[in-house]
């Protein structure tokens, strides 16, 4: 299932990547610097415009699909639906934005394409003030964000399949001891998962990877069809319009988690054989988010008119009968492939550095590129376990942290950088500039209030056990 990026990357790279780079999550120098014949080359063997579409739904379909009824009941039943529209216009228009501004950028470098983290270098590259290391630092911070949304993805699957696990065999086990706590399925969990990441050739990983996309299908219908073909109208009564302004941050953390697509609109993109397809009005990027907003708002309100305020973090934890353990089933497969999946894009962009160190040059370098792997498990189990069984204020906390960033705060302030040293020939420049100001402070708002709000809902509830 998810943005340096989502596991949809990880699949273009499975699925057709015909140039060798040293980081195939940010399509990095190495492809950009290809000769032009290279480059038409890749562009003939590129994706069709229908496996983009399904490129960028697969990129922003993830568990955060599955913890939108939990948001709504933070928001309330016509605020949640409202808003959640107007924040999946906000993130497609950054996403617009993004892919704009790597357009501009690609003319003015005479560059084939950019990524992520090459559209911050450049837009403070042709600025007044640029150096180096200003520079530097532009690629360096969007790649720490990418960074800790990758690993903070990690840590939610983890809680994510170690909660699913659990009810699955309470329900299917008469007497579980004590002792298996949360923690204890984490701990189990880890020794799957440090073999699976073990792993190196992520198109090894390429039959595991459709099993787990038919296994997140199904899973998905079966959900839909739960909550969809019961009569609903007479429980919409009973639900609140809006909730309390104090939990309207939970709401914005874990919907913007959702929306964790944006890392994959460039390199979807730049592996198209018709890009110009892409970022049109009726294109690959407007349709296919279209299915995701639809999505996202279909389980999110009917999910929470069939629950109320009884949504579990996740509404896979809400099934009941054997289609519900059916569901708890697929979706940890899903998610423990995905979690390879996700792990190999921040080691791409780590691995190398750490492959420098005199550690890795006493051990060896495999040696030490398996204990960095290893250590790099513990960490997000230990993330894991120290937040509990709250996998809602855990993904509430990724998304307020780093996802706001990424989808909302770094894509305006790009916009500003990339044309702002032509800002006297651009006609409309401070229409745009006051644009991405309120985008902006948005995405700051939701940033601080969202991270400040999940830290003092994990401190009460702690407090309270």
């Amino acid at each position: 299932m998810s943005k340096n990026k989502t596991e949809a990357i990880s699949l273009l790279r499975i699925l057709g990547d015909h140039t060798s780079t040293n980081n195939p999550s940010l399509d990095n120098a190495n492809s950009s610097n290809s000769n032009q014949t290279s480059s038409s080359l890749e562009r003939q063997n590129g994706i069709s415009n229908f496996g983009a579409v399904m490129h960028v739904i697969k990129g922003n379909i993830g568990p955060g699909i599955l913890a939108m009824p939990a948001a709504f009941s933070h928001a309330g039943i016509l605020f949640g639906t409202v808003m959640l529209a107007v924040l999946g216009v906000i993130c497609v228009h950054c996403m617009h934005i993004l892919v704009k501004c790597s357009h501009y950028l690609c003319r003015k470098t005479g560059r084939d394409h950019l990524d992520y983290a090459d559209v911050a270098e450049q837009s403070v590259h042709f600025l007044p003030s640029s150096t180096p290391k200003k520079e530097k630092a532009a690629r360096t911070t969007v790649n720490v964000f990418l960074l800790i949304t990758q690993y903070g993805f990690c840590c939610v699957y983890v809680l994510f399949i170690a909660k699913n696990v659990m009810l699955v065999v309470e329900k299917c086990v008469t007497h579980v001891p004590a002792v298996f706590t949360i923690q204890m399925y984490e701990i189990i969990l880890v020794l799957f998962l440090i073999p699976l990441v073990f792993i190196k050739n992520i198109k090894h990983l390429a039959p595991f990877s459709l099993v787990a996309n038919v296994a997140s299908v199904v899973g998905l219908g079966i959900i839909l069809a739960d909550i969809l073909f019961v009569e609903k109208f007479n429980k919409i009564s009973r639900l609140p319009l809006m909730e309390d302004w104090s939990k309207i941050p939970l709401y914005f953390g874990t919907a913007i988690y959702a929306f964790e697509g944006i890392g994959v609109v460039l390199p979807v993109e730049n592996k198209m054989r018709e890009p110009q397809a892409f970022p049109s009005m009726f294109g690959v990027l407007n349709l296919s988010m279209t299915i995701v907003c639809v999505l996202y708002i279909t389980v999110g309100f009917y999910g929470y008119i069939e629950y109320g305020e009884n949504c579990q973090d996740s509404i896979t934890l809400n099934l009941e009968h054997w289609y519900g353990t059916s569901v708890q089933v697929l979706f940890s497969l899903c998610i423990y492939v995905s979690y390879a999946l996700q792990f190999y894009v921040p080691m791409t962009i780590i691995g190398p550095t750490l492959a420098q160190s005199r550690i890795a040059r006493r051990i060896g370098p495999n040696a030490f590129d398996y204990l960095v792997r290893v250590v790099l498990v513990l960490v997000t189990f230990g993330i894991a376990a120290a937040v509990g069984k709250y996998l809602d204020l855990l993904i509430a906390l990724i998304g307020s942290v780093a996802s706001a960033a990424l989808a909302i705060i770094f894509p305006p302030l790009l916009e500003i950088m990339t044309f702002w040293p032509d800002r006297k020939e651009r006609k409309y420049f401070w229409i745009m500039f006051t644009k991405d100001i309120v985008i902006m402070l948005f995405g700051v708002l939701c940033f601080l209030s969202g991270t400040a709000v999940a830290v003092m809902q994990l401190v009460q509830r702690f407090r309270g056990e």
